[in-house]
C-alpha cells in the first residue's frame, strides 16, 4: 500500500512541474502572439503640402497617404481632409470622415456646411452637428508649420 501512495505522489508531482514548466513557457508566446492587438495606434505627422499653396484656402479637399502599422501589418493608407486658412498662421484641417457611420462628407460652398450622402447628415463650418443622427462633431485633426510644410497628426 504504501508504494501506491508513493508512485500516486510521484505522478501527481511529476504533472504539477510539467503544468508549471508549460505555463511558464506559454504565457509569454501567448503574450507576444497577442500583443499587437492591445497596443495603442501610433500617432504621426503626415505632410500635406506646402502651406504657401494652401494660403487664403477655404475648405479645401487634400488627399494624402501614409504608412500605418496595424498589428503586425504595415499598410499604406490614404485619407482626405478639408483645410481651411485660419489666418495668422492657424489652420483648421477637419476629417472627411462622418462621426455617425463613416460616410465622406463634402463642402457645400453655397450652403457653407459639411453634407453626409449616406443619412442626411450636417456639419456647420466648425464641424458641429446642424441635422442628422451624427453622435459627434467632425473630427478636427492637430496641425502644425514646420519649414514651410503644413502637417496634421494622424493616429
Amino acid at each position: 500500500m504504501e508504494k501506491k501512495s508513493r508512485r500516486s505522489f510521484l505522478e501527481i508531482l511529476t504533472g504539477f512541474i510539467g503544468g508549471i514548466i508549460s505555463l511558464a513557457a506559454g504565457i509569454p508566446l501567448i503574450g507576444f502572439a497577442i500583443s499587437p492587438a492591445f497596443k495603442k495606434g501610433e500617432s504621426k505627422w503626415v505632410d500635406l503640402g506646402l502651406a504657401d499653396r494652401l494660403k487664403n484656402s477655404r475648405f479645401k479637399k487634400v488627399d494624402y497617404t501614409f504608412t500605418a502599422k496595424d498589428g503586425w501589418v504595415k499598410a499604406t493608407k490614404k485619407r482626405s481632409v478639408y483645410v481651411t486658412d485660419a489666418g495668422n498662421g492657424e489652420w483648421r484641417v477637419f476629417s472627411r470622415t462622418c462621426s455617425h457611420l463613416g460616410c465622406l462628407v463634402r463642402w457645400d460652398a453655397e450652403k457653407e456646411s459639411f453634407l453626409c450622402p449616406c443619412h442626411g447628415a450636417i456639419f456647420d463650418k466648425t464641424g458641429a452637428v446642424v441635422a442628422g443622427p451624427p453622435p459627434e462633431p467632425l473630427q478636427k485633426l492637430e496641425t502644425k508649420v514646420e519649414a514651410g510644410i503644413l502637417y496634421v497628426k494622424e493616429t
